[in-house]
């Protein structure tokens, strides 16, 4: 306690004394220390008796008691505040002495005041349950998770018989050589084999993963939820105007984000991926160009883009993702989804035609379908003991994702760094193949602005109809840095348009090259009778804004490598999607 504590106690002492009359009665208690012998002294001298003629001991000692609770009250007061408190004394003449009589009792100014607590409440004790009561409550709660633990049994009996029934029997584990090692050949050659069992490449990648037993194209709670809202598309109808009613044969799971853990029957199994691919494949027919009247390849493609996305989707459910059917699957999708962007760059989808390609959705798609299929590439390498050469097409497909990323496209970004660790991640055979070797020469011709030698590679024969249409999308770019070079150092003698369209932007039409020099801000002279000049550093060259450039759109150079039938106007796209022709 602090010291303003014990100066009112010290004054509470100085008013005894002046009460009692006597010089040092009122600091005995505290500083003397007599105890209770000294006080009855005090008492007898100070003359407190009562009408007996005895000393009245209560008249003094109420004094004090009131004195002592004080201090008790002081001490309880600095523990609770956590200040330091000399440690109360008790007082022996407490027990000595009787209760005062109710004659003697001091006034109430002179009682201290001692709070009165609260009535506690009482708690009722607890009501005993009736045993019988309690057993049947513990039998039933018993039952319900017996319930529970045979159905959870049944389920996975259930998945591992169907496993079991699809992955056949084991392949039983090489037997050992009882031969002894006499040679230090022998011994290192037992030390290097690993001392493990053959295990099937379907055990391998289903462990740890969901087991798929949707053995149709979409699962029967999906159609039966999608046929009661009316979401059935035109592909999985069984009447064209009826979008409530399709059947197993023609409806298609659509893809959708996971929130809680999908079921296992919501989940296809690998034949049903591989008969899902096949029917979207055949829903492309045999034509890039529809006629009016019938289903447009925009319509065509934004169904199998949604479809292949769900089976992409499954296929990483499943643990799918490794092994030569995962890629053969990817480079397929990985085909489709190239050709599909260069055959709809006249379809883009804008601010007056929403419903149109959504051309930055689909590069996405595409990148990611290519990441994908490389971690499938590498992880296929560090399971086996040499590099792996089972994978036909890696080359291509390797070239396909350094041919995207060799600029950005719309939000899709890409950066050097990128295109180096696709290259330096591949093996030495497939940096050393024709298909990235023509990657790595068509981008240093982009980065330097080479616009002649960029063209040529793509009129080349090393330039495949997919390549092509990768290379598709940079030729506009390409074209409006040719054209500010030409504009910042040629001199101001005009130049007619055949040229500029032929040896500057490689276009095949005047018309476009003229509108193309026109949104970059640039002056062109038109004559009656004479073709179009362009009048060079009259006016500054100004990167065209969004919309006010020439649109995108198919080129001869392109079109002439497809793999088309012309005399029947038909497009392979079997052969192209399996990778027999085009690539």
């Amino acid at each position: 306690m602090g010291g303003d504590d014990w100066s009112f106690l010290d004054e509470e002492c100085a008013k005894l004394e002046k009460k009692g009359g006597k010089k040092g009665g009122g600091g005995g208690r505290r500083r003397g220390g007599q105890g209770d012998g000294g006080h009855r002294a005090r008492a007898v001298d100070d003359g407190l008796q009562n009408n007996d003629g005895k000393v009245d001991e209560g008249a003094g000692l109420d004094e004090w008691s009131a004195l002592d609770d004080e201090l008790a009250r002081i001490e309880r007061k600095g523990k609770g505040g956590g200040g330091d408190v000399t440690p109360a004394r008790e007082d022996p003449r407490r027990e000595r002495r009787d209760p005062s009589p109710p004659s003697a009792t001091p006034p109430s100014s002179q009682r201290p005041q001692q709070q009165q607590e609260p009535p506690k409440k009482e708690i009722p004790p607890p009501t005993e349950e009736n045993p019988a009561t309690i057993a049947a409550k513990m039998a039933e709660r018993a039952a319900r998770f017996a319930n529970d633990a045979s159905t959870r049994a049944e389920h996975a009996a259930s998945n591992a018989a169907d496993l079991k029934s699809r992955l056949g029997p084991p392949t039983p584990a090489p037997a050992k050589s009882n031969k002894p090692i006499t040679t230090a050949e022998e011994r290192d050659t037992a030390v290097n084999e690993p001392d493990t069992a053959v295990v099937d490449e379907d055990e391998r990648v289903l462990a740890g993963h969901m087991v798929g037993t949707c053995e149709s194209m979409c699962p029967d709670a999906e159609r039966a939820d999608r046929e009661r809202n009316r979401e059935i598309e035109l592909f999985e109808r069984i009447e064209p105007n009826d979008p409530s009613v399709s059947n197993a044969q023609l409806c298609v799971k659509k893809f959708s984000r996971i929130v809680d853990n999908p079921h296992c029957s919501s989940i296809r199994t690998r034949a049903a991926l591989d008969k899902t691919c096949a029917h979207l494949y055949g829903l492309l027919g045999g034509r890039c160009d529809y006629p009016d009247g019938d289903v447009s390849l925009l319509k065509r493609s934004n169904f199998l883009w949604d479809r292949l996305r769900s089976v992409r989707q499954d296929m990483g459910l499943t643990g799918l993702l490794c092994g030569e059917w995962a890629a053969t699957r990817l480079e397929e999708m990985a085909r489709f989804a190239i050709a599909a962007e260069y055959l709809l760059c006249e379809n883009v989808a804008t601010s007056s035609k929403p419903d149109g390609h959504n051309s930055h959705l689909h590069i996405e798609q595409l990148g990611k379908t290519l990441t994908t299929l490389n971690a499938v590439y590498d992880e296929t390498d560090e399971g086996e003991r040499s590099p792996s050469e089972k994978f036909q097409h890696r080359a291509e497909m390797t070239c396909y994702s350094l041919l995207l990323r060799m600029d950005d496209h719309g939000p899709f970004r890409a950066s050097a760094a990128q295109f180096l660790r696709i290259v330096r991640s591949a093996p030495v055979h497939i940096q050393r193949s024709n298909e990235v070797q023509f990657a790595l020469d068509v981008r240093a011709a982009y980065a330097e602005n080479n616009a002649p030698a960029f063209f040529a590679l793509v009129k080349s024969k090393r330039c495949s109809y997919l390549q092509a249409c990768l290379l598709h999308k940079y030729f506009d770019a390409l074209r409006l840095r040719s054209l500010e070079c030409v504009n910042a150092v040629m001199n101001k003698s005009p130049l007619p348009m055949e040229t500029v369209a032929k040896d500057v932007l490689f276009e095949e039409s005047v018309d476009v090259a003229t509108q193309l020099c026109e949104s970059c801000g640039l002056s062109v002279t038109k004559n009656e009778g004479e073709s179009a000049w362009l009048r060079v550093k009259e006016s500054g060259f100004v990167a065209p804004a969004v919309g006010t450039s020439v649109s995108r759109r198919r080129e001869r150079w392109v079109e002439r490598k497809a793999p088309a039938i012309k005399s029947a106007n038909m497009f392979r796209w079997q052969a192209l999607i399996t990778g027999k022709v085009g690539v």
